[in-house]
């Protein structure tokens, strides 16, 4: 890292600070009041709104640490994104009862992010203004004065990292800390010298620190987001980035005031690779995949695994969801119901599918009497086991969570363990223990958890198919209640048919989308979005790319709600 002359800390920093601060007021907005459990009415909430319309949201939401790293590296125009410097910001705290990482009210800055942002600006801009390939990048070669070269560049580049036109008053306090760089960096060149202390200023503004929303115009009940706000929204929500060239030029000729332009440039992002790391970003959550590193199979009881086998499942379920989406353009009951996967040599062994199979992925197609979907896979079903046995608690759990948006009570303190199988299958030892009239616990397991978690019976530890459990027949059946509507089903087939074909499973997924792409809890707000894009979703007429192009193109993302005005 560059060396700070030490006089320099003495008079520039004054005159940073005003810079950064000038127009940052409004950094804590408002906050909608999380809904009640099963993302419904409840007491206390009002019913949902007849009209779709904006929730109560910040204003000034920071980026993430993945968005600050792709951030950079585009507006700096690096080869490679600066892991190692973000690789030095504390962690972000998760926010309770959310499920992604990108909760704008978690999102703070404290002292010790403020002195990494510092440092990583200082490097940074010493890297770029030091190497004459990385600046020629930036400011293109000009017979122009070093001061009309230096306003030419604090207004195109101070466009792109404010994602937006600087003002007047703005440019000349960037030129102000141009004209100072010869005395804070009296080893360089003026003009690099002037410009490296500029670079500095524009990483360390609250207007490229934060997504600043400044639009305060209501229009009825909503408040419109100018364009250059749109185009952050969707550079963020889409990419984790900022807008790229044609973004900014939509956003310069006014497109994006229209559905219809929102709508192109969504489709046109969704078509670049940077999508592909969101969406996968967005299922790697829903679906749990961290957990997938826990997997730790008795090596004893399967000895046709490997301590990696948690690592092949990711990788599964990475490659199933990017082919279910982008190259199939399927809709969230393909995810639910499809014996399409990818494999390796480890993992065909565990489908019990014969061939000759390597360490490298490749497509097949599972027996659709034993896998229909994600919750027929590796990942799942051995993220949700012990090391010998199948866990249908976590099992029920995950599904009443993540894919019914039904909330579990915690359980109560000091639960035993299960006890020894004594000849019995793992239902019935789980059953006795779990479903005993009269007990703490029977309320939940009878009716919540438990007829979510048999229909896996059939699935060992490891996710392998069987049709015995200790010597007795496997008893998947069951008859769970899905969001008020009881179904009885066979075994995990079964279900994953009557997860697909129910309207409110489909929007329990439209209401995460809304969540992640907001960043924010779901409110009452956006019940009349989510039902409506469940009932499409269902009904087989929304792709996931659509139902993604639907939430950005929805009045609540591209208006904010007008209880935030100053």
């Amino acid at each position: 890292m560059s060396r700070e002359p030490a006089e320099r800390g003495r008079w520039w920093r004054p005159v940073v600070l005003g810079l950064l601060l000038s127009g940052a007021a409004g950094c804590e907005g408002t906050l909608s009041n999380p809904e009640g459990p099963g993302g419904g009415p409840g007491p206390g909430n009002p019913p949902p709104p007849a009209a779709e319309k904006p929730a109560p949201s910040v204003r000034m939401a920071r980026l993430t640490h993945v968005q600050w790293t792709h951030s950079v590296q585009e507006l700096l125009r690096l080869d490679a994104p600066p892991t190692t410097l973000a690789g030095t910001f504390r962690a972000d705290p998760a926010q309770s009862g959310f499920l992604f990482d990108n909760d704008a009210r978690a999102l703070s800055v404290d002292e010790a992010l403020w002195g990494a942002y510092q440092r990583a600006a200082a490097e940074l801009a010493g890297q770029v203004t030091t190497d004459a390939a990385k600046l020629a990048r930036l400011v293109p070669a000009s017979t122009a004065t070093g001061e009309a070269r230096a306003r030419a560049f604090v207004e195109s580049f101070g466009l792109r990292a404010h994602r937006r036109p600087l003002t007047p008053d703005e440019v000349e306090s960037y030129l102000e800390l141009y004209r100072k760089g010869p005395q804070a960096y009296a080893d360089m060149a003026a003009f690099e010298g002037g410009l490296r202390l500029v670079i500095e200023a524009f990483l360390q503004s609250p207007h490229f620190l934060y997504r600043v929303e400044r639009s305060t115009q209501a229009v009825q009940d909503r408040v419109p987001l100018d364009d250059y706000e749109v185009a952050s929204r969707l550079s963020y929500g889409l990419w984790n980035a900022m807008p790229d060239d044609a973004l900014f030029a939509a956003a310069s000729e006014g497109t994006l005031h229209s559905r219809e332009g929102v709508a192109t440039q969504a489709r046109r992002m969704l078509q670049d690779a940077r999508s592909n790391k969101v969406v996968e970003a967005f299922h790697r959550t829903l679906f749990d995949v961290p957990r997938y590193a826990a997997i730790r199979p008795s090596l004893t009881r399967y000895p046709q695994v490997t301590e990696r086998l948690g690592e092949y499942a990711a990788r599964e379920t990475s490659l199933f969801v990017r082919d279910v989406v982008f190259s199939r353009k399927g809709g969230y009951s393909d995810l639910l119901t499809s014996p399409s996967t990818f494999v390796n040599d480890e993992l065909a062994r565990v489908y019990g599918l014969s061939g000759a199979f390597t360490a490298d992925f490749v497509p097949v197609t599972l027996d659709s009497r034993e896998r229909k979907g994600v919750l027929t896979q590796v990942g799942f079903l051995a993220s949700h086991a012990t090391s010998v046995d199948p866990d249908p608690i976590h099992r029920g759990v995950f599904v009443s969570e993540r894919i019914i948006c039904r909330k579990i009570g915690a359980p109560p303190a000091n639960i035993p363990p299960l006890p020894a199988p004594q000849g019995r299958t793992n239902r019935e030892v789980v059953a006795s223990h779990t479903e005993a009239p009269g007990s703490a616990c029977a309320s939940c397991h009878s009716h919540l958890i438990n007829p979510l978690g048999f229909p896996f019976e059939n699935f060992d530890a490891i996710g392998g198919f069987r049709t015995t459990d200790n010597g007795h027949p496997v008893d998947a059946s069951s008859t769970p209640n899905i969001n008020g509507e009881t179904v009885p089903v066979l075994d995990a087939l079964d279900l994953a048919d009557a997860l697909a074909a129910n309207e409110s499973v489909h929007a329990c997924y439209a209401k995460h989308w809304v969540e992640y792409l907001h960043g924010r809890p779901s409110a009452h707000e956006d019940a009349p979005l989510v039902e409506r894009l469940g009932k499409l979703s269902k009904a087989g007429n929304l792709s996931i790319v659509d139902l993604v192009v639907e939430v950005v193109t929805s009045e609540g993302f591209v208006n904010r709600h007008p209880e935030e005005l100053p």
